[in-house]
């Protein structure tokens, strides 16, 4: 017998053998040989049969030893499986016998026998705590991948590998199954046992509990795998809380607690699970309480990640599953919203969140709490949130928004809390962090989905509809409140009832008490008119002012009385009528207008908010681009007037190319792209419930022609790549095309937007399916190209659009030969409306774009374009050009008047003053002899028609020129097709073509000589006539005044240079002179375009003049200035023109004043970066002209546009090279300006390498003499900060230098200041000399007498 066992000791030799296998734990070992498997099995079996029915045999001393024996070498998966399962169940059944023994004798006098069952218990609790130590440990030998795979319930997959059969028996144990089984028993020990009964002390009974019990359980629960299976679980949580209830052992719980939380990061929600299951299911809260104060007296250091998450799961876990618990210990966990660990911040945040949902859910649900008091900690809770805003940690400030937003679903809405908090997301939406922008988007959103503006008049929030509604109320309430309380008490004094006058003042005293009662009645009634919380809602900014009464005086003055000598009817009447009206409709009506003051209030911080998030649509995150969109899509559905900008805005997102359909936190995250159509879908597309399907039809072609309304050119452009898209995916029903054929085609007389915006649409719907404009080419011709084409040139120019989509909108593929454009015969009656259209007589600017699109349509749709042009050409000259006898009148107002007078619509030449254009160019083109035209008659012309006549023959050169080219591939393809059908090239024949050249080469080069010299040039040519005679008028602008015609000519001598080389290289530096001294911004902005359009036709002949081209940086015009750096971007990036040092002028840019030109600069040098060293390459070049150029820009704007500059300088050679080459430019810089300049620039470096500080070093010679100015020297000193931080170079090495610098700085600053006293004295000696010679020139002059008269 073991009577003498001692628990203690006991497990202290096991520790310490499991820790070292130098310390031997000492039994007689009845297995030799683990493998001998009769053996084992004799073992196994002895000890079963020892114990059933005798559990008290465990005492024995070879009972226990075989035990010991088998448990030993079950840690090194020795034995069979056979025989480990027999030893659990002989341990388990084993301990259970021996606790139903231990009950049985229990006896509420006579402890005697109760306590004889002592050992025994020990030494099964010893056994069992062995047995799950050694299991643990032999399970984990085992891999990750079975207990991954295991667990109660499943079975183990067989193995096909060819094993012992001891081997497949160990295989198949899997020790998770059998963990419910042991915890099982355990918590039986702890539910049943007296433990204070047996053991008489403290820590015996500790020992026994804590190591024996609450220990294995522990060890269970480290693992993770284990944790995740829901009996095991709930096995752990048992012993424990058995453990700490009815066995003391609730300090040892709370230190098994805060480890967990320490140092293993998975139990932190397990162990909240059981504290909240101590207090919920055993009525133990105490240990919650204590580990609760325990974490609040933590610090926690910001470097720490591992033990602040962990305890923050803990909290967020707790405040979940027992916010009441939380509650009381929050004061204390309040204080770590000033901790240095951001995650700690995160989880009060979070648990702060959930005690507001627990306050707000159950405030009136039966508990006890005061309404006062929980409103007071609501509030309370609110501020603490809010005062987060202003956090140093953009994850904290993102936390507060993400707790807020789940606030918002809160069924109170706190109408006085909601208002500034829309106000803090409105200005957190200026966040530096994106992830805190995207959370104040989505905030916003949730508090248009969630506002208590809805039960009056169904939610929407159009600010007009409201301002409406609040100025009738405020009408009907002036006629129901009194003029003045003072007034009223006056009138009644005057007709003799003073006494009266006062009781009735202190009757409407207690009126209002009970009307602010009944404000609280009715919000308790109606939580949306305008809250629950109506008694505490105050004016806020932004709402219209409510008109205050002056307060109530209970006595008058007899002066104040003697000034009404009559009585006030007025008043008297009012209190009559106010007298019958029901006190309760008052109040109602009073609690409407402040209801709907907060309405108007809260719509106008969205649309605050609105122009704040339309600049965030362009953000390069997607994640804020979709939350944006998400917010104009509900603000727009909600009627919020300032959204429709913002889905128009939305509109050029369709560019964009991430179509990806992502996962997030498991949310399924779509493209850019794809969330736009979609958007769109929902907001103009999809059908409306209780709508009947004609009704959803006109509603959605409604929508479309809306959305053309007003639209910018860009607009358009977006809408038409959008309205395609879904076109080719089938969101456009045919319903939708007939009803827009209707708008477009009614006779009634309807606004013009919509005739308009019917064919837009349906011009766009035709881009993915020409069927669309095909099927009703009759209808076109009919409405724009007839009637109301001409009375409507807008209406004819989309119709021309729309005609030209029927050649189709295949895109062409570089280098193929496949056309499959369809092509009209020029007998259609299509060419001859496009001919009538262009021809008739129109006074209108909106002729020209009309024009240009109808002779698009004519190149596009015609297979012969070139005759049909040339006739129109010939009409129109004849009109522009037949002679029209004038006044003298009229011939003096179109040749004279001063540069600023207003131009005439008609020009006029003189025979032999002026250059004849009209005559000369009108006989030439009909074949008669200049010269003979007028015998000097004035000859008079319409300056508009001269310049619809110029500006199509420009169109007509360049799409002809674009003709030419379809021509040559068209020749080309039946070229390809013959020598196909002839069955291919001969290997001789494909010799020669390579030597001597192809016929597609011969084609090619016939092409080419058409387009340079016969366009232009030809005898025959049309077009040759045009071209002089717009280098004429645009050559001589004083001659030519007209505005209209300036700008025509200009554009049409572009497009001619276009054309030909010859014609370019005559008019270029014309073309420049214009530009530089032209008064219109239309011309410089139109020659600014051209000129990049010449520069891609002809680099060479540009490329040497494109210095000129950067004037238009510096012209006064924005247009001018955003066109050419638009032109520039575009020309540079694509490598059109060379660099020759002007990236200077593009630098100035970069914080120009409009925004817009900022921007584009901004993104230019961006992608310049992209090119190899195109930043370094130009850096000195940039830095010359921001500080010491011909206009320097001032020295904050040098540091704005360098520090941006610098970003893209990220490789160390070039910032090393950069640091010697900055060095060199001290020697040639004179000015102190120029100095602090390049100290700035070398601050920036980032100085991360030993050579680039060497290299600074050996720089010194050049700026020794200038560390005397102040800047100089505090860019050094930040470069030797930066150098330290960088560990660029060693201390010592740092110090020499900087002791260098300080040497010289001081001898600098002497010579400095001798510099000056030798100045000084050098300026006093002037002054005294030139004294001096005054005083002898005085003198001589007295001393001198004076000369005779001869």
């Amino acid at each position: 017998m073991m009577e003498d066992f001692n628990l203690q000791d006991e497990l202290t030799l096991l520790q310490q053998h499991n820790q070292s296998e130098s310390v031997d734990y000492e039994f007689t070992d009845h297995i030799n040989d683990p493998q001998d498997l009769d053996a084992v099995n004799d073992c196994i079996n002895g000890v079963v049969d020892s114990i059933t029915g005798q559990p008290e045999m465990i005492k024995q001393q070879q009972v226990f030893d075989q035990f010991r024996s088998l448990l030993k070498h079950s840690e090194t998966n020795q034995l069979p499986t056979s025989v480990i399962h027999k030893l659990i169940d002989a341990i388990l059944s084993g301990f259970t016998n021996e606790i139903d023994a231990t009950l049985s004798d229990e006896n509420l006098t006579d402890h005697t026998a109760y306590r004889s069952h002592r050992v025994a218990l020990e030494m099964y609790a010893f056994l069992v705590q062995w047995m799950v130590g050694a299991m643990e440990r032999a399970w984990g030998m085992r891999g990750a991948g079975a207990s991954t795979e295991a667990g109660p319930g499943k079975k183990s997959k067989p193995t096909k590998s060819k094993k012992s059969a001891a081997s497949k028996e160990r295989e198949e144990f899997i020790w998770p199954n059998a963990i419910p089984e042991v915890l099982k028993v355990m918590s039986r020990a702890l539910t049943k046992l007296r433990t204070e009964r047996i053991w008489q002390t403290g820590p015996e009974r500790d020992g026994f509990v804590s190591n024996c019990f609450m220990k294995p359980s522990n060890l269970i629960a480290e693992s993770e795998s284990h944790m995740k299976v829901p009996e095991i679980k709930m096995g752990v949580y048992k012993v424990i809380c058995f453990a700490a209830k009815t066995h003391g052992q609730a300090f040892s719980a709370q230190m098994t607690i805060m480890q967990n939380l320490q140092y293993t990061e998975h139990l932190s929600e397990s162990m909240a699970d059981l504290v909240a299951i101590l207090a919920k299911e055993f009525d133990y809260s105490q240990l919650g309480e204590e580990v609760l104060r325990e974490i609040a007296d933590k610090q926690f250091n910001a470097q720490d990640t591992k033990g602040p998450r962990s305890f923050s799961k803990f909290l967020i876990r707790l405040a979940e599953t027992s916010p009441r618990m939380v509650l009381k210990q929050v004061v204390l966990l309040q204080k770590h919203l000033d901790s240095e660990s951001y995650p700690m911040r995160n989880s009060i945040l979070e648990v702060i969140g959930l005690l507001i949902r627990e306050l707000t859910i159950s405030d009136g649900n039966g508990t006890d709490s005061d309404p006062e008091v929980v409103k007071r900690q609501v509030e309370g809770f609110f501020e603490l949130l809010f005062e987060r805003f202003l956090d140093l940690n953009s994850y904290v400030r993102s936390k507060v928004v993400t707790v807020l937003l789940k606030t918002c679903d809160l069924p109170t809405k706190f109408p006085k809390l909601r208002v500034r908090l829309t106000d803090l997301a409105v200005r957190s939406l200026h966040d530096k962090s994106s992830q805190v922008r995207r959370n104040c988007i989505s905030l916003l959103t949730k508090l248009i989905l969630t506002h208590p503006y809805g039960r009056m008049h169904g939610g929407e929030l159009c600010l007009s509809e409201w301002m409406e509604r609040f100025e009738k109320l405020e009408s009907e309430l002036k006629v129901l409140d009194l003029p003045e309380q003072e007034a009223l008490k006056e009138a009644m004094e005057l007709m003799g009832d003073g006494e009266d006058a006062d009781e009735d003042a202190d009757e409407e005293e207690d009126a209002e008490e009970g009307e602010e009662k009944q404000e609280g009645a009715e919000a308790d009634d109606d939580s949306e008119e305008p809250s629950k919380e109506g008694e505490e809602e105050d004016s806020t900014a932004g709402s219209p002012s409510k008109k205050t009464k002056s307060p109530k005086s209970k006595t008058k003055s007899k002066a104040a009385r003697r000034k009404s000598d009559g009585l006030d009817l007025a008043a008297a009447d009012q209190s009559h009528l106010l007298a019958a009206v029901d006190q309760d409709t008052l109040a109602r009506l009073r609690l409407t207008k402040k209801y709907y003051q907060d309405a108007i209030s809260f719509i106008r911080q969205i649309e605050e908010a609105s122009q704040t998030v339309i600049q965030l649509v362009a953000s390069v995150v997607k994640s804020e681009v979709l939350e944006a969109m998400e917010f104009f899509k509900i603000a727009y559905e909600y009627k919020v007037e300032a959204a429709e900008a913002g889905v128009k805005r939305m509109l050029h997102l369709i560019w964009s190319k991430d179509e990806a359909t992502t996962e997030e936190d498991g949310k399924e995250v779509k493209g850019i792209r794809s969330r736009l159509i979609e958007c769109y879908s929902q907001l103009y597309f999809d059908p409306i419930p209780d709508l009947s399907e004609k009704d959803q039809v006109s509603r959605v072609a409604k929508n479309v022609i809306e959305l053309t309304r007003d639209a910018t050119l860009a607009e358009l452009t977006s809408l038409e790549q959008l309205l395609g898209v879904m076109m080719a995916k089938g969101v456009v029903s045919d319903e939708v095309i007939t009803k827009l054929w209707a708008v477009y085609s009614t006779p009634k007389d309807i606004p013009r937007f919509q005739r308009r915006g019917a064919i837009i649409v349906l011009g766009m719907f035709a881009a993915p399916k020409p069927d669309v404009v095909s099927e009703n080419i009759e209808l076109l011709l009919k409405i724009g190209l007839g009637p109301h084409g001409k009375a409507d040139l807008i209406l004819a120019k989309y119709t021309c659009t729309a005609l030209n989509r029927i050649s189709g909108s295949v895109k062409k593929v570089k280098g193929s030969l496949e056309d499959v454009s369809v092509r009209l015969p020029m007998d259609s009656p299509v060419f001859t409306r496009l001919q009538d259209a262009i021809m008739h007589p129109s006074k209108s600017k909106e002729w020209f774009s009309m024009a240009e699109q109808a002779l698009n349509t004519i190149y596009g749709l015609g297979d012969q374009p070139d005759a049909l042009c040339s006739d129109i050409l010939r009409q129109m000259t004849t009109r522009v050009f037949t002679p029209k006898m004038s006044s003298d009148d009229d011939v003096d107002g179109a040749v004279g008047g001063g540069e600023d007078s207003e131009p005439r619509d008609d020009i006029s030449t003189y025979d032999g003053v002026a250059p004849s254009v009209a005559p000369t160019y009108a006989q030439t083109a009909f074949g008669a002899t200049p010269g003979k035209a007028s015998n000097h008659v004035p000859v008079m012309g319409s300056a508009f028609e001269l310049s619809q006549l110029i500006f199509v023959a420009g169109h007509c050169a360049i799409k002809q020129l674009v003709h030419l080219e379809l021509v040559e591939r068209d020749i080309k393809r039946r070229k390809a097709e013959e020598t196909a059908k002839a069955g291919g090239k001969s290997a001789a024949q494909d010799e020669l073509d390579q030597v001597a050249g192809s016929t597609e080469d011969d084609i090619g080069d016939t092409i080419a000589a058409t387009k340079e010299k016969e366009l232009l040039y030809g005898k025959e040519s049309l077009l040759a006539i045009f071209g002089p005679m717009a280098s004429t008028i645009v050559s001589q602008p004083k001659i030519y005044r007209n505005s209209m015609l300036k700008t025509a000519a200009t554009l049409a001598l572009a497009k001619f240079m276009c054309v030909s080389a010859q014609f370019c290289e005559d008019n270029l530096m014309m073309l420049f002179r214009v530009f530089e001294t032209s008064k219109e911004e239309a011309v410089r902005s139109n020659i600014v375009i051209a000129l990049g359009d010449i520069a891609v036709c002809f680099s060479n002949i540009m490329d040497e003049n494109s210095d000129r081209l950067y004037a238009g940086l510096h012209d006064k015009d924005l247009t001018v200035k955003k066109n050419t750096l638009m032109v520039l971007t575009h020309l540079i990036l694509n490598g059109m023109i060379k660099v020759k040092g002007q990236l200077g002028e593009m630098a100035k840019c970069l914080e120009d004043e409009d925004k817009r030109i900022s921007d584009l600069a901004h993104l230019f040098f961006t992608e310049l970066s992209t090119k190899e060293k195109a930043i370094y390459n130009n850096l000195p070049d940039i830095i010359s002209h921001l500080s010491s150029g011909n206009s320097p820009v001032d020295e904050e704007t040098f540091m704005k546009s360098m520090r941006f500059i610098f970003t893209f300088v990220d490789k160390k050679k070039e910032a090393e090279s950069i640091v010697e080459k900055l060095c060199q430019r001290f020697q040639m810089a004179t000015e102190p300006r120029q100095w602090r300049d390049i100290a700035f620039c070398l601050s920036l470096l980032p100085f991360n390498s030993e050579t680039a500080f060497k290299r600074l070093v050996e720089g010194l010679p050049f700026y020794q003499d200038k560390l005397h100015e102040d800047g100089v020297h505090k860019r050094l000193l930040e470069i030797l900060t930066k150098a330290r931080a960088n560990k660029a170079k060693n201390e010592q090495d740092i110090k020499e230098f900087e002791d260098a610098l300080e040497e010289h700085r001081a001898k600098g600053t002497e010579d400095q200041e001798l510099q000056k006293k030798v100045v000084k004295t050098t300026k006093r000696k002037a002054r005294t000399t030139t004294k001096a010679k005054a005083t002898r020139s005085r003198r001589r002059q007295q001393s001198t007498p004076p000369s005779s008269p001869e």
